[in-house]
Parts: structure tokens; sequence; C-alpha cells
């Protein structure tokens, strides 16, 4: 899907060719370099691969597109664009919205082009954080040092809005809060356990739904009951067994299990199949509650064989990661996706009775930090060290640090050497669009605390190039290398990539937790990869 979406990206001639649609008009008077045209090409294709990764929920990967962008572009509005996109994730997706004001900050001080529009994002960002005096503040400012700015009516607009607000709160007779012992915190009730909006797919045009059994009947909501249905488009209609229906959405509806098809996929699945049309293509969902979920999702993400503790522990993770999209994921058509991009999701094909056990076991049970639920990222093996969030990706958490992981040394994808030649490399570069001929040399420029290669420097006959490690060289790109805990070494014209670890090294490792288990609970093993975080029965 990746490859296929952004194919034309990697095209540099097609780069080059409509690069000049990319830059702003006042950007165009200036002559560019061939480097530089190749910069603002690479810039591009970073950040709408960052719309990308958000859209699938990797919300760190795409702030790393983003400062790739800012590294490469020589022409500020791109670059001010991706700081921007930085900002938006920071503050919508990743609960950081001092750090996003940061972002802002930094635009109005650094590209006095763009300070207006800075200094009303960071304005409205207080607003929508209800920091009303803070909010009034900017706006006041921006109002005082551009009078005639392009955001001028909206900012007044804000203004007049939080005053009607603060006038109604003054009028409204306080809440009576509950009485609370001295020292005592009163107790959060259990919720009701979520239903995840889980996308199987919206890039096909049809589907076919039977019942998991072959016995049961499938019902809809107002269109009857059958045992097989057939969901088509005709223009922008949905259609039911060939006829057009009049209905937006169809929600099929079983006794037992619904099997799905649709494309090369076919899913049986528990729970509710909605289907609609997005954008010419039928959005089609499993509406199912999230412990049944998991219990596809654990053993998909985990071996059913490692040990119980093991499973206990990426089953709470699991359910951790899925609550944490539903609660950042409300402006869009759905929860998480059926496949890698979020957890792998096979349906009741792929469960197995450990890790149900694992899955009823801890029921309920979701890791938070300072009363919210952790983003709980994981890698398949952290090769010894698990990596900083933030030196990996451009911003961080408390919880995702780095750390000394033997027991991932002990588990599979540990280690791993990949070799190339400097043509080879050269080769590879110059198809995404990046030209290093001649290259004399690969070595390290930064380093991260767990002794990540971040940077790297690339010497080569006429000059230099900086280069971000994962980014450009990677396990996405280039050389695919599939973890940047590395060392580089050059034999005559060969560069061999000796590293540990498999993934980006944040957070739990898999294989790590996979040794832990043997001998630690499951509790303990969260905790070491999350420090920290708390469990929680929040259902």
């Amino acid at each position: 899907m990746m490859k296929n979406k952004f194919s034309i990206l990697h095209n540099v001639f097609f780069l080059v060719l409509f690069l000049m649609l990319l830059l702003p008009a006042s950007a165009q008077a200036r002559k560019y370099s061939p480097i530089e045209l190749e910069d603002q090409a690479q810039a591009q294709w970073h950040i709408n691969y960052a719309s990308y990764l958000i859209d699938i929920g990797k919300y760190f990967e795409a702030l790393e597109q983003y400062d790739t962008a800012v590294d490469y572009s020589p022409v500020a509005k791109t670059r001010v664009n991706a700081m921007f996109g930085k900002a938006m994730v920071l503050s919508t997706f990743l609960d950081a919205p001092e750090k996003a004001a940061d972002v802002y900050r930094m635009v109005g001080r650094n590209y006095p082009d763009y300070a207006d529009t800075a200094l009303y994002r960071l304005g409205f960002l207080y607003y929508q954080m209800d920091r009303y005096d803070r909010a009034n503040s900017v706006f006041r400012q921006y109002l005082r040092y551009f009078p005639k700015g392009k955001f001028k009516y909206q900012a007044e607009a804000v203004i007049s809005s939080m005053q009607a607000k603060q006038e109604q709160k003054v009028e409204q007779k306080p809440e009576q809060k509950p009485e609370e012992k001295p020292g005592e915190k009163i107790p959060s009730k259990i919720g009701k356990e979520p239903t995840l909006r889980v996308c199987l797919s919206r890039k096909v045009t049809s589907m076919i739904v039977t019942t998991g059994t072959g016995k049961d009947k499938i019902c809809t909501d107002e269109l009857g009951c059958g045992r097989k249905y057939k969901v088509g488009i005709s223009g922008n209609k949905l259609t039911l067994d060939g006829k057009v229906v009049s209905a937006t959405r169809i929600k099929f509806k079983s006794n037992g299990s619904l099997k799905v098809s649709y494309g090369s996929e076919t899913k049986k699945v528990r729970g509710i199949i909605d289907v609609s049309i997005r954008k010419g293509k039928l959005l089609i969902l499993n509406l199912i509650e999230i412990e049944d979920y998991l219990r596809s999702v654990v053993p998909a993400e985990s071996y059913a064989s490692w040990p119980a503790e093991t499973l206990k522990a990426q089953a709470v993770a699991a359910r951790t990661y899925a609550y944490y999209q539903k609660k950042h994921r409300t402006h869009l058509f759905y929860d998480v996706y059926a496949d890698t991009y979020d957890q792998m999701y096979g349906g009741v094909d792929r469960e197995d009775k450990r890790t149900d056990k694992a899955v009823k076991q801890t029921s309920g049970q979701v890791m938070l930090y300072k009363e919210k639920p952790i983003l709980s990222q994981y890698t398949a093996n952290s090769g010894g060290f698990t990596a900083d969030a933030k030196a990996i990706f451009g911003a961080g958490k408390d919880y995702l640090i780095a750390q000394k992981d033997s027991a991932s040394l002990k588990g599979k994808m540990a280690s791993w050497t990949k070799k190339y030649s400097s043509k080879d490399i050269e080769a590879k570069l110059k198809k995404i669009g990046i030209s290093v001929p001649g290259i004399r040399s690969i070595k390290a420029l930064e380093k991260g605390p767990s002794g990540r290669i971040v940077k790297v420097r690339i010497k080569y006959k006429s000059g230099s190039r900086d280069l971000r490690t994962r980014t450009t060289l990677g396990s996405s790109r280039v050389l695919k290398l599939p973890d940047i805990l590395l060392q580089i070494d050059k034999t005559g014209d060969y560069y061999t990539f000796k590293g540990r670890g498999w993934g980006h090294g944040v957070g739990y490792s898999q294989w790590g937790a996979a040794e832990l288990g043997k001998t630690k609970k499951y509790d303990h093993i969260l905790k070491f990869y999350y420090p920290g975080s708390s469990i929680k029965q929040l259902w």
C-alpha cells in the first residue's frame, strides 16, 4: 500500500519536473542549484509521507518526517509548513500542546514572513485548551502587531466568544463537589467496555458478507435478513445484491460471526460489519468490543507459545494502544486499521486459547501516565538498549526513554549485518533523488542516548550530505536497515552495517518481553518498558 501510494514520489524525473509547482511564487524567482532542487523534492516527499503516517496512526514517525523536511528544504515556506504539521501532531495526537506552542513561537522568531500565522495559531491553540487568559493575551498581541493581518477578523471573533463564555461562567452557580476526606481521593468509576471501529478496507468497490458458520442469518437495520449479501457502488449510491438502496450505510449483524470478503482479503469477525461510501470507495468497518478485538490481535502480535506473563503484558500494551487511538481519532471514521499499520487483526481464525486467557485475565486493564492512556509504542527487538523517543522522533514522552535491556539480546532479531558497495549505495540514493557520486566515507554525525545513529555524513567526490539515518537509509527506504543501533565499517569499496535491534527501538520490546516473561510478572514487564506508568482497571 505504502509503495503504491508513493511510487511517483520516488521517481526523480517527475519530482524535479513538478518541483516548481511546489515552490511558492516568491521562491520561483530565485535560481536553485541541482542539489537544492533535489533537497526540495525530498522535503516535499517527507511532508506527504508524514500525512500518510498520521492517517495510519504513526504520530511519532510523522514528526520524524516533518523534521527531515525541515532539514532538507531550501524554501522557507516548505520548512514552515513542516513545522506547522509537527505542531498539529504534537497538540492533536500526542497530548503535547505546550511543545506545539514552542514550535509556533520558533516559527514566529525565525520566519518573520509567517509570524502572523504562527501567532494566530498559538492563540487558537490556547483557546482549544480552554486557557482563555493566555489565548486572550495572544490574540490581543496579534491585533497590536498585525492590525491588518489575514486573521484579524478571526482573532476578534474568538476574543468575543471567550468574553461571552466568561460572562456565562460568572452567572452560573459553582458545581457542588462530592465531600472528600483529607488525604483521600474519590475513587473513579469503572466504565463501559469500548467498542472499536476497526477499518478492514477503504480501497475496494465491492464486498460479500456471509455468516461465519453458514447457519445463522444476517440481518440489516431496515433491509431484511438473509444468508449472503453483496455490496457495491453505483454512482454515489450503495447497492445491495445489485439494487441501489437509499441507505447511506448498511450494518450487518448476526448471532454468530460474519465472514466478509473484499479484494483479495477474507476475514471472519465478531461484532458488526458497517459499510458506507468514502471518496468513491467502500469504507468497511468492523464494530467490535475491544476485548473481542484483542482476542485476534494478541496472537498476531506475539507467539501464542510465549510465556503466559508475556502474553498478558502484550494484551495490556495492545489494549492501551487501541484505547489511545480511539481517544485520539474521534474526528475520523475509524479507530484502528486491521493490519500492521496499527495492530495486526486477523479475525476469529487467528484466535488462540492461550492468548484468549491472557486477554481475559487482564480484561479492562490499561497503562496510564499522569492519569492519561499512554501511546504504547512497541518494537520487535530493542537490540539490548531501548531508544529515547525524543532522539529518534524529535519529540519524546517521559515513559519512552533509553535504557539498557539485556533480555532483548537473548531473543530473536537481536542482531543483523548488511553489506553494500559504494556504487550500490549511490544508485539506491539516486533512485530516491539524492546524488552522492563517488562516495568516499559514511560516518556517524549524531547519536542518541542509546547509541543509535540519528544522522550520518556522506562524503563524496564533490562535497558531503548530512542525512537522517532512519528516514533516508532506514527500514522503509534506501538500505532497509532494520534499526539504527549500528556501526559502519568500510573495507575496500564496501560498507558493512553491523546492527542490533529490529524496529525503531522505542518502548516495549516484544522479544525482550518474551525473555522477561519466563521469570517476571506482566506488570513488571510493562513498568520496565514504560517507566513511570501504572496499570489501571478502566472497564
